[in-house]
């Protein structure tokens, strides 16, 4: 059984170094001056699906620590340090959430479009008979 949990902690030593490097691409992206906004989605499913697994690998690990060892502290120390990662994370999501909601809020002001259009004059009616079907007609199609 300490082989098993010596081959689980191995695997996930490299599950996550496999977060690591994707949770700094994402901080990456976050901190640029020109922002790539398609560029988040990708690399937070990224992220999403090393988390599950190294997630995954942590529960077996605390699984067989409560069964081999029995030892609280071993147990402490394994669940603090999984929970950095967690933070991180949940922290590096809610990032990404806060950069899509910058974004729409950003896109409803310019997609406000602005005419310039001309000034509509209207007949006036001097009381002219001849010129009053003119006069209503204009006045009915704009009120």
């Amino acid at each position: 059984m300490t082989t098993d949990l010596t081959l689980l902690k191995t695997q996930r030593k490299s599950f996550l170094t496999s977060f690591k490097v994707c949770a700094k691409k994402i901080e990456d992206e976050i901190i640029k001056e020109a922002l790539e906004m398609n560029q988040l989605p990708i690399l937070k499913s990224q992220i999403s699906d090393k988390f599950a697994r190294l997630y995954t690998c942590q529960t077996e690990i605390t699984n067989l620590i409560l069964k081999v060892e029995d030892d609280e502290q071993a147990y402490e120390e394994d669940f603090l340090s999984s929970e950095k990662y967690q933070d991180k994370y949940t922290d590096l999501c809610s990032q990404v959430e806060q950069m899509y909601l910058k974004d729409s809020s950003t896109k409803d002001f310019s997609e406000k479009r602005k005419f310039k259009l001309p000034k509509i004059e209207l007949k006036k009616f001097y009381g002219d008979a001849k010129d009053y079907l003119t006069f209503w007609s204009q006045f009915r199609k704009i009120h």
